[in-house]
């Protein structure tokens, strides 16, 4: 039997791509049940992207914070305090994926009625807030590497 690796192991690509494809299939849904039902197309207010960038630049600080604590200064983790550090970072990239997706479907989803100006809002604040979903996932990864912990051929003393 091959040797199994221990502990926690980093967030797959594919985890990534599987979660993208499952937000934009659950949009595509809600979507097409909007329209079928003939009922009002909702719009993404312009605060929803402003909070998704202010949520990114937050985890990118707590992932320098984070990456000058374990890997420059080497100070001795908390083991809950990095674990609920590792668990924000998985949820910061899963999350941003789903929103991704998510948020592409919605624009796409106006493609199709761009004389109007509601749809070219909705396309547009859709692209952007998945640019903000995107650097969600960019800062989650940057706070999933910042939380390993360093080689010991890293460590200088010994």
């Amino acid at each position: 039997m091959p040797d199994s690796p221990s502990g926690v192991q980093p967030t797959r690509f594919r985890a990534l791509v599987l979660a993208a494809i499952v937000g934009a299939g659950l949009t595509f849904l809600i979507m097409f049940g909007v329209s079928a039902y003939a009922l009002t197309m909702p719009s993404v207010p312009w605060t929803t992207p402003m909070l998704l960038f202010a949520g990114a630049v937050a985890a990118a600080v707590l992932a320098r914070v984070t990456y000058v604590r374990n890997h420059v200064v080497r100070q001795r983790q908390d083991p809950r305090r990095a674990l609920a550090t590792l668990a924000i970072a998985k949820a910061l990239m899963l999350g941003g994926a789903l929103l991704t997706g998510g948020y592409i479907v919605f624009a796409l989803f106006s493609v199709a009625h761009l004389d109007a100006p509601l749809p070219k809002q909705r396309l547009i604040l859709g692209f952007i807030t998945a640019a903000a979903a995107i650097c969600l996932v960019i800062s989650g990864w940057a706070l999933e590497r910042a939380c390993r912990t360093p080689d010991d051929d890293e460590n200088p003393d010994t």
